[in-house]
């Protein structure tokens, strides 16, 4: 088993030599430079329109909201997904909406209304199945590997 982790790592390690995988690494690093300057002019402008306290208490308000729904989103997906490996089920479509909302959540920690808006359209089933699908295919993660882990090892 340490030999795998090991032989994955060296894996990842090799991925930071190839001209493709750099490209994609530095394009989604500058995208996520550039929201936050979207979300302070968004931020300065409703605060011009609505008053700067309320703008920062509506986007506190939603910020603390969507954490809300994302902590419920995944307490009710881990006992829905946990019952199904006790049954000896494959929890696949759970697997899938659990990354979606994962990152749901991720993006409505992020403070602003965009990244908010974002991360709520990740509640939606449609939306976060695919999404979810994409960032599993897209990470190359084994989902059978990870339910024969959870069962062998009773991790729920």
């Amino acid at each position: 088993m340490l030999i795998l982790a090991i032989m994955s790592n060296i894996k990842l390690f090799f991925k930071f030599f190839e001209h493709a995988f750099i490209t994609k690494l530095l394009l989604l690093a500058l995208l996520y430079s550039l929201l936050p300057l979207f979300e302070t002019f968004l931020l300065f402008y409703l605060g011009s329109i609505l008053g700067n306290y309320f703008t920062l208490a509506m986007a506190a308000s939603t910020g603390l909201l969507g954490i809300l729904i994302a902590l419920g989103g995944t307490r009710k997906n881990l006992t829905i997904l946990k019952r199904k490996i006790k049954d000896g089920e494959y929890p696949g479509h759970e697997f899938v909406h659990l990354v979606g909302i994962l990152i749901g959540g991720v993006l409505l920690l992020t403070p602003g209304f965009i990244t908010d808006f974002l991360g709520l359209l990740l509640f939606i089933p449609v939306i976060q199945n695919a999404l979810g699908k994409i960032f599993i295919k897209a990470a190359k993660i084994d989902l059978k590997e990870l339910y024969e882990y959870l069962q062998l090892y009773e991790i729920y």
